[in-house]
């Protein structure tokens, strides 16, 4: 038995084969295996019937959802390149990444899109889940990956990269 202390605005309600959490940022229904919830004074308790071994991954799917609901999660992109830039219409998103045409992508209703006011030079997505923030991340890093030479493409905020030599730097 797992226990997580449950803040004060989130309200949290389960059936057979879902969890519900709602709080400021909205509500989230996942479905849920073969674990068991209950609720004492201001604590979570979590269980699993039949499978201890994964009562640590449902608590931290059930944590996810509380941080979602209550905080949210953001990603952060960089467009490296010269004349990289990202720029928003309506529910779409142009990116011009080094190709000989701009790229749309259609933003999905779950997840925020903002690029940045100078230049364009970085996106960030923000949303209520973290698996939808970062399979979205992956969409967009997937259209253009970093080069492995110079570094071009769209990186992670963070992502330290290893550039590889070029074949005329010497051995």
């Amino acid at each position: 038995m797992l226990k997580l202390k449950l803040p004060k605005n989130i309200k949290i309600n389960w059936g057979l084969d879902f969890v519900k959490v709602e709080g400021p940022l909205g509500i989230i229904v996942k479905r849920k295996d073969d674990f068991s919830l209950a609720i004492k004074e201001d604590d979570l308790y979590l269980w699993s019937v039949q499978n201890e071994v994964k009562e640590s991954s449902y608590l931290a799917m059930v944590r996810n959802l509380i941080l979602g609901v209550s905080k949210g999660y953001r990603q952060r992109l960089k467009l490296v390149g010269v004349g990289f830039r990202a720029t928003l219409k309506d529910n779409k998103i142009f990116l011009k990444i080094g190709f000989s045409h701009e790229i749309a992508y259609n933003i999905p209703n779950d997840v925020q899109i903002v690029p940045s006011k100078a230049k364009g030079t970085f996106l960030l997505l923000k949303g209520k889940e973290k698996e939808r923030v970062s399979q979205v991340a992956r969409e967009i890093r997937n259209l253009r990956q970093p080069d492995a030479y110079k570094g071009k493409g769209i990186h992670y905020n963070k992502e330290v990269l290893k550039l590889k030599k070029g074949k005329r730097e010497g051995k």
